[in-house]
Protein backbone atom coordinates (compact mmCIF):
# COMPACT_ATOMS: atom_id res chain seq x y z
CA UNK A 1 0.00 0.00 0.00
CA UNK A 2 2.77 2.36 0.79
CA UNK A 3 4.47 1.33 -2.63
CA UNK A 4 0.92 2.59 -4.29
CA UNK A 5 1.21 6.11 -2.01
CA UNK A 6 4.99 6.93 -3.30
CA UNK A 7 4.22 6.11 -6.56
CA UNK A 8 1.29 8.45 -7.04
CA UNK A 9 3.10 11.13 -5.54
CA UNK A 10 5.42 10.76 -8.07
CA UNK A 11 3.07 11.00 -10.88
CA UNK A 12 1.78 14.37 -9.84
CA UNK A 13 5.17 15.72 -9.40
CA UNK A 14 6.05 14.83 -12.93
CA UNK A 15 2.96 16.88 -14.69
CA UNK A 16 3.47 19.92 -16.01
CA UNK A 17 1.18 23.00 -16.72
CA UNK A 18 0.62 25.76 -19.70
CA UNK A 19 2.53 28.97 -19.42
CA UNK A 20 1.25 32.10 -18.65
CA UNK A 21 -1.87 32.73 -21.35
CA UNK A 22 -1.96 36.14 -23.07
CA UNK A 23 -4.73 39.19 -22.41
CA UNK A 24 -8.02 38.18 -23.00
CA UNK A 25 -10.71 40.31 -23.42
CA UNK A 26 -14.48 38.30 -23.29
CA UNK A 27 -17.32 41.08 -25.27
CA UNK A 28 -20.44 42.03 -24.92
CA UNK A 29 -21.11 40.01 -22.40
CA UNK A 30 -23.72 39.50 -19.72
CA UNK A 31 -22.29 38.82 -15.96
CA UNK A 32 -24.19 38.13 -12.77
CA UNK A 33 -23.13 39.93 -9.69
CA UNK A 34 -23.58 36.83 -7.59
CA UNK A 35 -24.01 38.81 -4.39
CA UNK A 36 -26.94 40.41 -5.54
CA UNK A 37 -28.19 38.39 -8.26
CA UNK A 38 -28.32 41.12 -10.71
CA UNK A 39 -27.33 41.03 -14.15
CA UNK A 40 -25.01 43.41 -15.99
CA UNK A 41 -25.46 43.12 -19.42
CA UNK A 42 -23.62 43.84 -22.55
CA UNK A 43 -20.11 44.24 -20.94
CA UNK A 44 -16.97 43.60 -21.76
CA UNK A 45 -14.48 42.21 -19.30
CA UNK A 46 -10.34 42.29 -19.60
CA UNK A 47 -8.27 39.92 -18.33
CA UNK A 48 -4.66 40.20 -17.79
CA UNK A 49 -2.05 38.50 -15.98
CA UNK A 50 -4.65 36.11 -14.20
CA UNK A 51 -6.70 39.29 -12.79
CA UNK A 52 -10.23 41.04 -13.52
CA UNK A 53 -8.12 43.68 -15.14
CA UNK A 54 -11.06 46.26 -16.34
CA UNK A 55 -14.99 45.73 -16.56
CA UNK A 56 -16.85 48.45 -18.43
CA UNK A 57 -19.82 48.52 -20.98
CA UNK A 58 -19.18 47.14 -24.76
CA UNK A 59 -16.60 49.09 -26.51
CA UNK A 60 -15.69 51.58 -23.92
CA UNK A 61 -12.76 49.84 -22.26
CA UNK A 62 -8.79 51.61 -22.47
CA UNK A 63 -6.75 50.52 -25.58
CA UNK A 64 -6.42 46.73 -25.20
CA UNK A 65 -2.66 45.15 -24.67
CA UNK A 66 -1.20 44.11 -27.80
CA UNK A 67 -1.89 40.42 -29.10
CA UNK A 68 -5.35 40.11 -26.92
CA UNK A 69 -7.36 37.37 -27.41
CA UNK A 70 -11.07 37.87 -27.56
CA UNK A 71 -13.85 35.83 -27.00
CA UNK A 72 -17.42 36.72 -28.00
CA UNK A 73 -19.58 36.44 -24.93
CA UNK A 74 -22.85 38.04 -27.14
CA UNK A 75 -25.38 36.45 -25.43
CA UNK A 76 -23.74 34.50 -23.13
CA UNK A 77 -23.49 34.36 -19.06
CA UNK A 78 -20.61 34.76 -17.30
CA UNK A 79 -20.44 33.87 -13.45
CA UNK A 80 -17.21 33.27 -11.30
CA UNK A 81 -15.93 29.42 -11.24
CA UNK A 82 -17.53 27.90 -9.07
CA UNK A 83 -16.61 26.11 -5.72
CA UNK A 84 -17.29 22.42 -4.10
CA UNK A 85 -16.44 22.60 -1.01
CA UNK A 86 -16.91 19.13 -0.47
CA UNK A 87 -14.62 17.36 -3.28
CA UNK A 88 -12.52 13.86 -1.93
CA UNK A 89 -9.72 13.33 -4.35
CA UNK A 90 -7.56 11.12 -2.48
CA UNK A 91 -10.32 8.16 -2.18
CA UNK A 92 -10.01 4.81 -3.89
CA UNK A 93 -12.26 1.34 -4.11
CA UNK A 94 -13.33 0.79 -0.42
CA UNK A 95 -12.76 -3.53 1.44
CA UNK A 96 -12.24 -5.37 4.01
CA UNK A 97 -10.01 -7.77 5.94
CA UNK A 98 -9.63 -9.41 9.10
CA UNK A 99 -7.25 -8.31 11.89
CA UNK A 100 -7.56 -9.84 15.29
CA UNK A 101 -11.07 -11.10 14.76
CA UNK A 102 -12.35 -7.65 13.39
CA UNK A 103 -13.07 -6.38 10.04
CA UNK A 104 -10.92 -3.71 9.17
CA UNK A 105 -12.13 -1.04 6.50
CA UNK A 106 -9.84 -0.07 3.85
CA UNK A 107 -9.66 2.42 0.63
CA UNK A 108 -7.01 1.86 -2.14
CA UNK A 109 -5.68 4.77 -3.26
CA UNK A 110 -5.89 5.36 -6.75
CA UNK A 111 -3.98 7.43 -9.58
CA UNK A 112 -5.58 7.90 -12.17
CA UNK A 113 -8.99 8.73 -9.88
CA UNK A 114 -7.05 11.70 -8.19
CA UNK A 115 -5.98 13.05 -11.47
CA UNK A 116 -9.25 12.54 -13.44
CA UNK A 117 -11.00 13.63 -10.49
CA UNK A 118 -9.42 17.28 -10.39
CA UNK A 119 -10.16 17.37 -14.30
CA UNK A 120 -13.60 16.48 -14.22
CA UNK A 121 -13.85 19.33 -11.81
CA UNK A 122 -12.42 21.80 -13.93
CA UNK A 123 -14.00 20.48 -16.88
CA UNK A 124 -17.62 21.17 -15.41
CA UNK A 125 -16.76 24.69 -14.32
CA UNK A 126 -14.97 24.16 -10.85
CA UNK A 127 -12.08 25.99 -10.01
CA UNK A 128 -11.91 25.72 -6.49
CA UNK A 129 -12.27 22.81 -4.44
CA UNK A 130 -11.69 21.70 -0.60
CA UNK A 131 -11.09 18.22 0.26
CA UNK A 132 -12.22 17.58 3.45
CA UNK A 133 -10.35 14.18 4.29
CA UNK A 134 -8.02 11.89 2.98
CA UNK A 135 -4.94 10.83 3.23
CA UNK A 136 -2.50 14.01 4.18
CA UNK A 137 0.13 13.39 2.39
CA UNK A 138 -1.97 12.70 -0.74
CA UNK A 139 -4.07 15.70 -0.25
CA UNK A 140 -1.58 18.11 0.70
CA UNK A 141 0.53 16.89 -1.99
CA UNK A 142 -2.18 17.44 -4.49
CA UNK A 143 -2.62 20.98 -3.46
CA UNK A 144 1.27 21.81 -3.65
CA UNK A 145 1.05 20.20 -7.21
CA UNK A 146 -2.12 22.10 -8.45
CA UNK A 147 -0.34 25.46 -7.21
CA UNK A 148 2.59 24.94 -8.76
CA UNK A 149 1.16 24.18 -11.89
CA UNK A 150 2.40 20.40 -11.88
CA UNK A 151 -1.37 19.40 -11.93
CA UNK A 152 -4.11 20.52 -13.21
CA UNK A 153 -7.14 21.06 -11.39
CA UNK A 154 -9.19 23.57 -9.19
CA UNK A 155 -7.40 25.80 -6.88
CA UNK A 156 -7.05 23.05 -3.92
CA UNK A 157 -7.98 24.10 0.20
CA UNK A 158 -7.47 20.67 2.07
CA UNK A 159 -7.63 18.57 5.39
CA UNK A 160 -5.82 15.25 5.90
CA UNK A 161 -6.57 12.32 7.35
CA UNK A 162 -9.75 12.44 8.99
CA UNK A 163 -9.47 12.10 12.65
CA UNK A 164 -11.97 9.48 15.03
CA UNK A 165 -11.73 7.11 17.09
CA UNK A 166 -12.63 4.35 15.26
CA UNK A 167 -9.68 2.92 13.07
CA UNK A 168 -10.00 2.84 8.63
CA UNK A 169 -7.17 2.13 6.92
CA UNK A 170 -5.69 5.13 4.87
CA UNK A 171 -8.97 7.27 5.57
CA UNK A 172 -8.93 7.83 9.41
CA UNK A 173 -6.31 8.29 12.54
CA UNK A 174 -7.38 6.93 15.30
CA UNK A 175 -7.15 9.24 18.84
CA UNK A 176 -8.44 8.10 22.34
CA UNK A 177 -7.30 11.44 24.40
CA UNK A 178 -6.90 14.92 24.57
CA UNK A 179 -3.13 14.76 24.19
CA UNK A 180 -3.02 12.49 21.05
CA UNK A 181 -5.45 15.06 19.13
CA UNK A 182 -3.49 17.79 19.82
CA UNK A 183 -1.14 16.47 18.70
CA UNK A 184 -2.61 14.68 15.31
CA UNK A 185 -3.88 18.63 14.75
CA UNK A 186 -0.60 20.01 15.31
CA UNK A 187 1.46 17.50 13.06
CA UNK A 188 -0.83 17.48 9.60
CA UNK A 189 -1.06 21.75 10.10
CA UNK A 190 2.93 21.30 9.84
CA UNK A 191 2.17 18.79 6.93
CA UNK A 192 0.65 21.83 5.44
CA UNK A 193 -3.20 21.36 5.80
CA UNK A 194 -5.66 24.51 5.84
CA UNK A 195 -8.45 22.13 7.78
CA UNK A 196 -9.06 19.49 10.27
CA UNK A 197 -11.58 16.63 9.77
CA UNK A 198 -13.04 15.65 13.12
CA UNK A 199 -15.39 12.31 12.63
CA UNK A 200 -17.99 11.04 14.22
CA UNK A 201 -16.76 9.13 16.94
CA UNK A 202 -15.30 11.79 18.82
CA UNK A 203 -16.71 13.01 22.19
CA UNK A 204 -16.89 16.47 22.83
CA UNK A 205 -13.97 16.81 24.94
CA UNK A 206 -11.78 15.31 22.04
CA UNK A 207 -14.07 18.19 19.81
CA UNK A 208 -13.07 20.70 21.93
CA UNK A 209 -9.27 20.11 22.20
CA UNK A 210 -9.00 19.49 18.55
CA UNK A 211 -10.72 22.90 18.02
CA UNK A 212 -8.56 24.73 20.17
CA UNK A 213 -4.93 23.29 18.72
CA UNK A 214 -6.21 24.10 15.27
CA UNK A 215 -7.29 27.60 16.00
CA UNK A 216 -3.80 28.19 17.61
CA UNK A 217 -2.13 27.28 14.43
CA UNK A 218 -4.71 29.17 12.09
CA UNK A 219 -6.18 25.93 10.88
CA UNK A 220 -10.00 25.34 10.59
CA UNK A 221 -12.04 22.91 11.83
CA UNK A 222 -14.75 20.93 9.75
CA UNK A 223 -16.91 18.29 11.85
CA UNK A 224 -18.57 15.45 10.15
CA UNK A 225 -20.62 14.31 14.07
CA UNK A 226 -22.57 12.19 15.68
CA UNK A 227 -21.56 11.67 19.40
CA UNK A 228 -21.27 15.52 19.91
CA UNK A 229 -24.43 17.16 18.61
CA UNK A 230 -23.82 20.00 16.55
CA UNK A 231 -24.88 22.91 18.99
CA UNK A 232 -22.41 21.43 21.50
CA UNK A 233 -19.95 21.01 18.42
CA UNK A 234 -20.70 24.96 17.61
CA UNK A 235 -20.72 26.29 21.10
CA UNK A 236 -17.24 24.73 21.29
CA UNK A 237 -16.37 26.78 18.12
CA UNK A 238 -15.98 24.32 15.17
CA UNK A 239 -16.05 26.44 11.85
CA UNK A 240 -17.73 24.21 9.63
CA UNK A 241 -20.45 20.93 9.85
CA UNK A 242 -21.04 18.65 6.94
CA UNK A 243 -23.90 16.35 5.72
CA UNK A 244 -27.52 17.25 5.49
CA UNK A 245 -27.81 14.43 8.30
CA UNK A 246 -27.46 15.68 12.01
CA UNK A 247 -28.38 12.20 13.19
CA UNK A 248 -27.92 13.04 16.70
CA UNK A 249 -30.45 11.49 18.73
CA UNK A 250 -30.72 14.04 21.26
CA UNK A 251 -32.80 16.14 18.76
CA UNK A 252 -35.33 13.53 18.85
CA UNK A 253 -38.43 13.74 20.79
CA UNK A 254 -37.86 11.27 24.21
CA UNK A 255 -40.54 8.90 22.88
CA UNK A 256 -38.78 8.36 19.79
CA UNK A 257 -34.76 7.97 20.86
CA UNK A 258 -35.35 4.44 21.26
CA UNK A 259 -36.73 3.39 18.24
CA UNK A 260 -34.33 5.68 16.44
CA UNK A 261 -31.38 3.56 18.49
CA UNK A 262 -32.85 0.53 16.84
CA UNK A 263 -32.59 2.21 13.49
CA UNK A 264 -29.12 2.98 14.32
CA UNK A 265 -28.29 -0.75 14.67
CA UNK A 266 -29.70 -1.30 11.29
CA UNK A 267 -26.80 0.96 9.34
CA UNK A 268 -27.51 3.59 7.16
CA UNK A 269 -31.43 3.36 7.51
CA UNK A 270 -30.77 5.79 10.53
CA UNK A 271 -30.12 8.03 8.14
CA UNK A 272 -34.08 8.35 6.82
CA UNK A 273 -35.01 7.31 10.38
CA UNK A 274 -34.20 10.45 11.57
CA UNK A 275 -35.74 12.83 9.64
CA UNK A 276 -39.13 10.80 10.02
CA UNK A 277 -38.90 11.03 13.82
CA UNK A 278 -37.47 14.94 14.16
CA UNK A 279 -40.12 17.52 14.37
CA UNK A 280 -38.50 20.47 12.48
CA UNK A 281 -40.57 22.91 14.82
CA UNK A 282 -39.15 21.82 18.09
CA UNK A 283 -37.47 23.95 20.51
CA UNK A 284 -34.59 21.77 20.28
CA UNK A 285 -34.57 22.12 16.40
CA UNK A 286 -34.91 25.88 16.77
CA UNK A 287 -32.28 26.56 19.24
CA UNK A 288 -29.99 24.38 16.54
CA UNK A 289 -30.54 26.56 14.06
CA UNK A 290 -30.18 30.17 16.10
CA UNK A 291 -26.63 28.24 17.52
CA UNK A 292 -25.28 27.82 14.30
CA UNK A 293 -26.67 31.11 12.84
CA UNK A 294 -25.24 33.27 15.93
CA UNK A 295 -22.32 31.36 15.84
CA UNK A 296 -21.44 31.50 12.39
CA UNK A 297 -21.06 27.97 11.90
CA UNK A 298 -21.47 27.39 8.38
CA UNK A 299 -23.49 24.05 7.02
CA UNK A 300 -22.39 22.30 3.67
CA UNK A 301 -25.23 20.02 2.84
CA UNK A 302 -23.63 17.90 0.36
CA UNK A 303 -27.44 16.86 -0.38
CA UNK A 304 -26.54 14.83 -3.49
CA UNK A 305 -24.69 12.07 -1.83
CA UNK A 306 -27.83 11.30 0.57
CA UNK A 307 -30.08 12.03 -2.17
CA UNK A 308 -28.28 9.20 -3.97
CA UNK A 309 -28.88 7.11 -1.10
CA UNK A 310 -32.65 7.75 -0.62
CA UNK A 311 -33.35 7.00 -3.72
CA UNK A 312 -30.71 4.56 -4.82
CA UNK A 313 -33.61 2.12 -6.22
CA UNK A 314 -34.20 4.26 -9.32
CA UNK A 315 -32.02 4.55 -12.13
CA UNK A 316 -31.20 8.53 -11.86
CA UNK A 317 -27.54 7.98 -10.36
CA UNK A 318 -26.52 4.48 -11.60
CA UNK A 319 -27.94 5.20 -14.93
CA UNK A 320 -26.00 8.46 -15.22
CA UNK A 321 -24.35 9.06 -18.30
CA UNK A 322 -21.46 11.01 -16.54
CA UNK A 323 -20.40 7.24 -15.24
CA UNK A 324 -19.02 6.92 -19.03
CA UNK A 325 -16.11 8.97 -18.34
CA UNK A 326 -15.58 7.24 -14.61
CA UNK A 327 -13.34 4.85 -13.09
CA UNK A 328 -15.09 0.93 -13.71
CA UNK A 329 -13.09 0.01 -10.49
CA UNK A 330 -15.04 2.40 -8.50
CA UNK A 331 -18.21 1.77 -10.40
CA UNK A 332 -17.35 -1.76 -9.25
CA UNK A 333 -16.78 -1.18 -6.16
CA UNK A 334 -19.95 0.57 -5.34
CA UNK A 335 -22.18 -2.05 -7.44
CA UNK A 336 -21.16 -4.98 -4.99
CA UNK A 337 -19.33 -3.77 -2.08
CA UNK A 338 -19.52 -0.30 -0.68
CA UNK A 339 -22.97 1.87 -1.11
CA UNK A 340 -24.70 3.96 1.40
CA UNK A 341 -28.03 2.11 0.66
CA UNK A 342 -26.37 -1.72 0.72
CA UNK A 343 -28.65 -3.92 2.07
CA UNK A 344 -31.79 -1.81 1.74
CA UNK A 345 -35.08 -3.57 1.25
CA UNK A 346 -38.48 -1.81 -0.68
CA UNK A 347 -39.62 -1.00 2.25
CA UNK A 348 -36.47 0.91 3.46
CA UNK A 349 -36.99 2.98 0.13
CA UNK A 350 -40.37 3.56 1.20
CA UNK A 351 -39.66 5.14 3.94
CA UNK A 352 -36.70 7.13 2.62
CA UNK A 353 -38.37 8.99 -0.18
CA UNK A 354 -40.73 10.62 1.77
CA UNK A 355 -38.44 11.93 4.62
CA UNK A 356 -36.42 13.38 2.22
CA UNK A 357 -39.08 16.10 2.01
CA UNK A 358 -38.20 16.45 5.73
CA UNK A 359 -34.52 17.26 4.77
CA UNK A 360 -35.03 19.84 2.04
CA UNK A 361 -37.49 22.00 4.70
CA UNK A 362 -33.85 21.08 6.98
CA UNK A 363 -32.11 22.95 4.39
CA UNK A 364 -34.71 26.22 3.85
CA UNK A 365 -34.90 26.32 7.53
CA UNK A 366 -31.12 27.00 7.76
CA UNK A 367 -31.17 29.20 4.94
CA UNK A 368 -33.99 31.91 6.21
CA UNK A 369 -32.29 31.74 9.69
CA UNK A 370 -28.61 33.10 8.03
CA UNK A 371 -26.82 29.79 8.23
CA UNK A 372 -24.20 30.17 5.52
CA UNK A 373 -24.65 27.09 3.31
CA UNK A 374 -22.53 25.85 0.99
CA UNK A 375 -22.39 24.01 -2.11
CA UNK A 376 -20.40 20.37 -1.52
CA UNK A 377 -20.76 17.13 -2.79
CA UNK A 378 -19.19 14.63 -1.61
CA UNK A 379 -17.63 13.18 -4.61
CA UNK A 380 -15.74 10.11 -5.46
CA UNK A 381 -18.58 8.50 -2.45
CA UNK A 382 -21.02 6.40 -4.12
CA UNK A 383 -22.78 7.17 -7.04
CA UNK A 384 -21.42 11.14 -6.93
CA UNK A 385 -19.13 11.72 -9.89
CA UNK A 386 -16.48 14.48 -9.57
CA UNK A 387 -18.06 17.75 -11.54
CA UNK A 388 -21.63 16.37 -12.77
CA UNK A 389 -22.39 16.20 -8.89
CA UNK A 390 -21.69 19.49 -8.46
CA UNK A 391 -24.78 20.30 -10.80
CA UNK A 392 -26.83 17.69 -9.18
CA UNK A 393 -26.33 19.50 -5.87
CA UNK A 394 -27.59 22.94 -7.40
CA UNK A 395 -30.52 21.18 -8.40
CA UNK A 396 -31.12 19.78 -5.02
CA UNK A 397 -31.12 23.20 -3.48
CA UNK A 398 -33.49 24.76 -5.86
CA UNK A 399 -35.66 21.88 -4.69
CA UNK A 400 -35.43 23.04 -1.29
CA UNK A 401 -37.27 26.25 -2.27
CA UNK A 402 -34.12 28.72 -2.46
CA UNK A 403 -34.38 30.88 -5.48
CA UNK A 404 -32.11 30.58 -8.48
CA UNK A 405 -30.23 33.40 -7.38
CA UNK A 406 -29.34 32.19 -3.82
CA UNK A 407 -28.42 28.88 -5.27
CA UNK A 408 -25.78 30.77 -7.37
CA UNK A 409 -24.73 32.76 -4.55
CA UNK A 410 -24.11 29.66 -2.59
CA UNK A 411 -22.17 27.91 -5.35
CA UNK A 412 -19.56 30.82 -5.62
CA UNK A 413 -19.55 33.61 -2.59
CA UNK A 414 -20.85 31.48 -0.20
CA UNK A 415 -17.60 28.77 -0.77
CA UNK A 416 -15.49 31.49 -1.13
CA UNK A 417 -16.16 32.97 2.39
CA UNK A 418 -15.72 29.18 3.67
CA UNK A 419 -12.54 29.20 2.62
CA UNK A 420 -11.89 32.73 3.74
CA UNK A 421 -10.77 33.27 0.19
CA UNK A 422 -13.83 36.39 -0.89
CA UNK A 423 -11.00 38.91 -1.14
CA UNK A 424 -9.64 36.77 -3.93
CA UNK A 425 -12.13 34.64 -5.66
CA UNK A 426 -16.25 33.55 -5.67
CA UNK A 427 -17.52 37.32 -7.07
CA UNK A 428 -16.54 38.95 -10.52
CA UNK A 429 -14.61 42.44 -9.73
CA UNK A 430 -11.67 43.74 -11.30
CA UNK A 431 -8.65 42.90 -9.28
CA UNK A 432 -10.16 39.59 -8.65
CA UNK A 433 -8.63 36.10 -9.76
CA UNK A 434 -9.82 35.22 -12.98
CA UNK A 435 -11.51 32.07 -12.60
CA UNK A 436 -14.75 32.44 -14.62
CA UNK A 437 -17.54 30.77 -16.43
CA UNK A 438 -18.77 31.45 -19.66
CA UNK A 439 -22.61 29.61 -20.10
CA UNK A 440 -24.95 29.64 -23.31
CA UNK A 441 -28.08 30.18 -21.22
CA UNK A 442 -29.06 31.95 -18.07
CA UNK A 443 -29.06 30.48 -14.78
CA UNK A 444 -31.20 33.20 -13.05
CA UNK A 445 -33.81 31.82 -15.22
CA UNK A 446 -33.15 28.04 -14.74
CA UNK A 447 -30.59 26.73 -12.88
CA UNK A 448 -30.10 23.62 -15.00
CA UNK A 449 -28.28 26.31 -16.87
CA UNK A 450 -25.14 25.85 -14.89
CA UNK A 451 -24.66 23.02 -17.48
CA UNK A 452 -24.38 24.14 -20.57
CA UNK A 453 -20.83 25.59 -20.08
CA UNK A 454 -18.87 26.90 -22.81
CA UNK A 455 -15.91 28.06 -21.82
CA UNK A 456 -13.96 27.50 -18.46
CA UNK A 457 -11.13 30.42 -16.85
CA UNK A 458 -8.87 29.50 -15.00
CA UNK A 459 -6.35 31.84 -13.02
CA UNK A 460 -6.80 33.83 -16.50
CA UNK A 461 -6.45 30.50 -18.70
CA UNK A 462 -8.67 29.04 -20.96
CA UNK A 463 -9.20 25.33 -20.23
CA UNK A 464 -9.47 22.85 -23.15
CA UNK A 465 -12.87 21.73 -23.32
CA UNK A 466 -13.61 18.02 -23.59
CA UNK A 467 -16.44 17.34 -26.40
CA UNK A 468 -18.43 14.88 -23.60
CA UNK A 469 -18.90 17.98 -21.22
Amino acid sequence: MKQKIVLLLRFCIGLTHAAQAQPLLIENVNWIEVETGHLHTEQDLLIQDGIIDQIGEHGTLAQLPVGTQRISGTGKYLLPGFIDSHAHIALGPVGGKLENRQVVLFITPDTLLLRNSLEQLVQYGVTTARDPGGLTELTVGAKRAVAEGRLLGPELHVAGTIIDTLHFENLTQRVRSEEEIRRVVREQAAAGVDWVKLYSGLTPDLIEAAIEEAHSLGILTVGHLHNTSWTEASELGIDNLVHVIVGNASYLPEEKQAAYAVEVSRGMQAAYAWFEMVDLEHPKIQELIQTLATNGTSVDPTLVAFHAAFFGDTDQYKENPALANYSPAMIENWSTLFNFNLGWTPEDFDRAHPAWDKAEQFIKLLHESGVLLTAGTDANNPWIVPGDSFHQELVLLRDCALPNEEVLKIATWNGAKLLGIENRVGSIAPGKEADLVLLSENPLKNIEATRTIEQVIRDGELVERHQNH
